[in-house]
């Protein structure tokens, strides 16, 4: 984690009252613009935004600090807002990517999932430790090989990569959506699975259980890849973005992430990075969360 989330998940295990208000006022426009899109009412938006900062909260001892904050309270955020529409008798897809696989591919992983009888706990927490111990050797892996292809500015491979374990596109609808062939999305992807597969050796003592080369998009590699988001651009970088000071290749990638792909996280961090004056319906907002959460803050 970056030094900020470190000091104030420090705080906020130790039961401190100011930082668990700053944790507050830092990620809730983020999050009610990430639920305002899913959701039909603002009310019911500020409600399972509360439910994830409570679910923060009962999850932060089992959090191991294996992906961002920030990404750990979009996993909550969403499993909520399933939640919320199951508890009505109706199901809700909450992609990753506004673009997705063909209507004729299985339901999103979370959807399979049986609804919560404990709302504070997120589907993160609840993996068993056989399985969890795959994601962390698939997850390291990813992070390897993002890194790989973001140093070596590779960034068609890293689109492609992002289309296929991101997304879940098939080989097909990825193409369309790069203008380009098939069979030039066919071959990097045998390339970079078999370089992904020889990461995951070098880090696994053991065969891991799970295919992670899976074409379905709720295997085991998409689900790590939306849980580490590996290659979701820093807020640094969206605000260059905005700003229009990015090289161009890296702006074109920017431009396909949350364009084209329309990775929902990063549209919800794009929306308050556009509008970063704290209003008074923010103020507001963030005062009501804040009390009505408090109360679950315990020192660790």
């Amino acid at each position: 984690m970056n030094e900020a989330d470190q000091h104030l998940l420090t705080l906020i295990q130790s039961g401190d009252h100011d930082g668990w208000i700053q944790f507050v006022a830092r990620y809730q426009k983020r999050l009610m613009a990430f639920a305002l899109r899913q959701v039909d009412q603002a009310a019911t938006a500020e409600d399972v935004v509360q439910e994830t900062f409570v679910g923060f909260l009962n999850a932060m001892a089992s959090f191991r600090q294996q992906c961002e904050l920030e990404s750990f309270l979009f996993q909550i955020l969403r499993r909520r807002i399933v939640d919320h529409y199951r508890r009505q008798g109706r199901s809700c897809e909450v992609s990753a990517c506004a673009l997705q696989p063909s209507a004729t591919d299985p339901m999103d992983e979370a959807l399979r999932q049986p609804a919560a009888q404990d709302m504070h706990a997120s589907w993160y927490v609840r993996r068993d430790e056989a399985n969890e111990a795959d994601r962390q050797t698939l997850s390291t892996a990813i992070h390897r090989l993002a890194d790989k292809l973001q140093s070596a500015e590779k960034l068609r491979d890293l689109k492609i990569a992002e289309g296929l374990f991101y997304a879940g596109l098939r080989n097909q609808e990825l193409a369309t959506a790069l203008n380009c062939s098939e069979s030039e999305i066919s071959l990097v992807k045998h390339r970079l699975l078999k370089r992904l597969t020889q990461l995951v050796r070098d880090g696994s003592a053991e065969p891991p259980n799970s295919d992670c080369a899976a074409e379905s998009p709720s295997d085991l590699l998409t689900s790590v890849w939306e849980d580490q988001r590996p290659t979701c651009p820093k807020r640094s970088t969206l605000g260059k973005f905005i700003l229009g000071l990015l090289p161009a290749d890296w702006h074109d990638f920017v431009d396909f992430h949350v364009n084209i792909l329309a990775c929902r996280f990063c549209e919800a961090n794009l929306e308050e990075l556009r509008t970063p004056e704290e209003s008074l319906d923010d103020k507001t907002r963030n005062d009501r969360l804040f009390h009505s959460t408090v109360g679950f803050l315990k020192r660790s």
